[in-house]
């Protein structure tokens, strides 16, 4: 009886070993195998960090990359997860690479509107840095009178561009009176208002040689310096 007893612990015994190894002391050996810490790649270029995790059973991935003239180009620097941290056999790691900022010519925005002007620079990727308001008698209000850099200068891409936008003229500028004559009613409105002056007096004469509402003549005259806020008046076609 005390034989078959031990026979007994010994077969349990043994059955409890098998499966202490197959299920527990094999797995966590063979997981610990198949875990690795994470190289410091910072500081490293691409290839210098493939060439090192390669053999390592790791990929390298690029998520991001970083405009600047500072550093060289192709040099790692962030990466996730960080250095030291222990993953499984074949995990990737993402890194941010530097590279150097494309150059690009900067347009003439001069005569265009602040609001065309941010969408033309923000199509080829430059920012407005920033935007000053003052007085221009080159200009009519909301246009562009001023940029920096110069157009056709060249800027690195993600820089910006400073603009001035005229806020008109200064209340003491004269204004010089522009050329009406032979273009039509409406338009020469427009130009009045641009320049800060008023419309007069407005006659219709019949006359077959125009279009009907094309300016005849004006009065001041062309070329004519007059103070802000002066009239003008017209002679329209019928």
């Amino acid at each position: 009886m005390k034989f078959l007893k031990h026979i007994l612990i010994f077969i349990s015994t043994g059955l409890f070993l098998v499966l202490f190894i197959n299920y527990l002391l094999m797995p966590t050996y063979i997981n610990q195998r198949s875990m690795i810490a994470i190289p410091n790649l910072e500081g490293l270029s691409v290839l210098e960090a493939e060439s090192i995790t390669k053999s390592e059973g790791i990929q390298v991935v690029v998520a991001d990359t970083i405009f600047t003239n500072d550093i060289n180009p192709g040099i790692i620097l962030e990466q996730f997860p960080a250095a030291g941290r222990e993953v499984k056999l074949g995990r990737a790691i993402k890194i941010k690479i530097t590279q150097f900022n494309e150059k690009i010519l900067v347009p003439e925005l001069l005569g265009k509107t602040l609001r065309s002007s941010e969408i033309e620079l923000d199509q080829i990727g430059i920012n407005v840095d920033s935007v000053y308001f003052s007085y221009s008698p080159n200009y009519p209000k909301g246009i562009v009178s001023w940029q920096s850099p110069a157009p056709l200068d060249s800027i690195r891409k993600g820089f910006g561009v400073r603009l001035e936008v005229s806020t008109g003229l200064a209340p003491n500028d004269f204004v010089t009176i522009p050329d009406l004559q032979g273009i039509f009613y409406s338009e020469a409105i427009k130009k009045i208002d641009e320049m800060g002056l008023k419309e007069g007096s407005v006659r219709y004469v019949s006359q077959d040689k125009f279009l009907p509402n094309t300016v005849l003549n004006q009065n001041p005259k062309e070329g004519t310096k007059v103070s802000q806020n002066s009239s003008i008046n017209l002679i329209i076609s019928k």
